[in-house]
C-alpha cells in the first residue's frame, strides 16, 4: 500500500473489521475497502508461508511432532527448539524433508530423535542438506535390518552438506544392517564449531563421519573440520570399523579442533580411525 501524503487520512481512527486489534484511519469507505483487501491478502499470502517453513518446537507442540516430521514444502525448513522436545518414531525416519533443514535453539534446548524399526533403511534425519547452528541434537537409531543391504544413519544428507557450526550433535546408530553411519553427506561434512559425538555399533560396517557419494565418484567431496570437539567411536562391525572416511574425496582437519577417534579390531577387512592417504591434518589435536 502506498500513501501519497498525510491528507489521505482522517483524524478519526477506525478499526479493521477483520483484525480489530489493528487501528486504521481512512478518508472514505472506498479507501477502507482497499485497506481490508490488502490486509486479507497479506494474511493469506504471508502467514501460511512463514508457518509452513518455520516449526517452533515446544512442550505444547510436541504432541503434533511426537511421531516424526515429514515436510514437503518448497521453502527451506527451519526447526527452532524453544523447549526440550522428543520425537519417538517407529517408522523409518524421525525427520524427513525434501528441502534443506536448519536446526537452531538460542535457548540451548535439546531435540531428541529416536527411531526404532526393522525396515531396510533407517534415518534419524534425512534431507538434501542439514545445518545445525545451535542447541542440542540427540539422535538414536536402532533396528533389526537386512545385514546385506540395510542402511542406518543418524543424519543423512541426500544431495548436499551436513554443517555443524555450533551447539551439539550426538548420534548413536546400532543395527544389524550392512552399514551403520553416524553422519553421512553426499558432498561435504563441514564442522566449524560445537560438539559432535558419533557412536555406531554392530552390523557389517560402521562409519562415524562419511563424506561423499561413493556411487558418483566425485573428488570434490569429503570431510572438512576447522573447529569444535569431535568424538567418534566405531565398533562391532563384522567387516569394517572406520572413524572418518571419504571414498573418493578428502578429509581435511585444521584449526583448534579436538578430535578423538576410537575403533575396535572386530572388522575382518578394515579397522582404522582415518585413511592417511586422503587425510590432511594441520593444527588441532587428534
Amino acid at each position: 500500500m502506498i500513501l501519497q501524503n498525510d491528507n489521505d487520512f482522517m483524524a478519526d481512527p477506525g478499526r479493521c473489521g477483520i483484525c480489530p486489534h489493528i487501528s486504521v484511519s481512512y478518508r472514505n469507505n472506498r479507501f477502507n475497502h482497499r485497506m481490508v483487501v490488502l490486509l486479507v491478502l497479506g494474511f493469506l499470502l504471508l502467514v501460511p508461508f512463514a508457518s509452513a517453513a518455520d516449526y517452533i518446537l515446544t512442550a505444547t507442540s510436541s504432541d503434533q511432532f511426537r511421531s516424526g516430521i515429514h515436510y514437503t514444502g518448497k521453502d527451506d525448513l527451519t526447526l527452532e527448539i524453544w523447549e526440550n522436545v522428543t520425537i519417538d518414531s517407529t517408522s523409518g525416519t524421525g525427520i524427513d524433508s525434501i528441502v534443506p533443514v536448519i536446526i537452531r535453539s538460542p535457548q540451548g534446548k535439546t531435540l531428541t530423535v529416536r527411531v526404532r524399526n526393522d525396515t531396510g533403511v533407517l534415518f534419524g534425519i534425512t534431507a538434501p542438506s542439514v545445518s545445525v547452528e545451535s542447541g542440542n541434537l540427540d539422535i538414536t537409531v536402532t533396528g533389526n535390518i537386512d545385514g546385506e543391504k540395510g542402511l542406518a544413519c543418524g543424519i543423512y544428507s541426500s544431495a548436499g552438506n551436513v554443517t555443524v557450526s555450533g551447539g551439539s550433535v550426538s548420534t548413536t546408530v546400532e543395527t544389524t544392517g550392512h552399514k551403520n553411519k553416524g553422519i553421512y553427506a553426499s558432498r561435504y561434512i563441514i564442522i566449524s564449531g560445537g560438539r559432535v559425538n558419533a557412536t555406531q555399533q554392530g552390523g557389517a560396517n560402521t562409519f562415524g563421519l562419511d563424506g561423499g557419494n561413493a556411487d558418483i565418484k566425485k573428488t570434490d567431496t569429503g570431510v572438512q573440520v576447522t573447529g569444535g570437539y569431535i568424538q567418534v567411536h566405531s565398533a562391532g562391525g563384522r567387516a569394517r570399523n572406520i572413524g572418518i572416511d571419504s571414498k573418493f574425496g578428502t578429509v581435511d582437519i585444521s584449526g583448534n579442533t579436538v578430535l578423538v577417534i576410537r575403533t575396535d579390531g572386530s572388522g575382518s577387512q578394515q579397522n582404522y580411525a582415518f585413511n592417511p592417504v586422503i587425510t590432511t591434518i594441520h593444527g588441532g589435536g587428534t
